[in-house]
């Protein structure tokens, strides 16, 4: 861990705890207070009617995965590398449906960690602006982790058609290759 892993944010003029400036982007911000992101999504997730008693493989993975994600965002890229998208489907996806979590709940997962995200962000930080750019850096990524989630849920279907004639003929990323907004098209 460095020292930037560790050193507190400075809160902005005007939020109440100094007039120091703000030192740390959105991402450092969302990373250097990952515990206040995870109790808020642990929050929202209980609320759900679908949400397990006790969602510990979940809560151990998130911090393995929000550091990456948090890095991914602060690079400006717009999918998850193959190294997360592995550990996504395996540590998220595959326990999900373990813990009997509908499809949906997969997703609305997700956007609890967003909204958790947008919360922690916009305690922090008075550049709404700014903000709101990471979350949407941070949608992209979740869109994508959701798929690999999903590809994790599926994973017994998916090795037993291994070999039947119905794998991937190129691989993902080649078909993937248009970052666009899918949504927006």
């Amino acid at each position: 861990m460095t020292s930037s892993d560790t050193t507190p944010p400075q809160r902005p003029a005007g939020s109440g705890e100094g007039s120091s400036p703000q030192t740390l982007g959105p991402y450092e911000l969302l990373h250097a207070h990952i515990d206040d992101v995870i109790r808020e999504w642990r929050r929202l997730v209980a609320e759900e009617p679908w949400a397990p008693d006790s969602p510990a493989r979940l809560v151990n993975a998130l911090p393995e995965m929000l550091p990456k994600i948090f890095r991914l965002g602060r690079r400006g890229a717009d999918r998850v590398d193959d190294d997360l998208s592995d550990f996504i489907a395996s540590h998220h996806g595959f326990h999900r449906r373990e813990d009997r979590v509908p499809l949906t709940g997969i997703a609305e997962e997700w956007n609890h960690l967003k909204r958790a995200c947008w919360k922690v962000l916009r305690d922090r930080t008075d550049d709404e602006e700014l903000a709101s750019a990471a979350i949407r850096r941070l949608d992209s990524l979740i869109d994508d982790a959701i798929g690999f989630s999903l590809r994790g849920y599926y994973a017994p279907e998916l090795d037993e058609l291994r070999g039947r004639g119905l794998e991937r003929r190129s691989p993902v990323r080649e078909r993937r290759g248009d970052t666009g907004d899918r949504r927006t098209e």
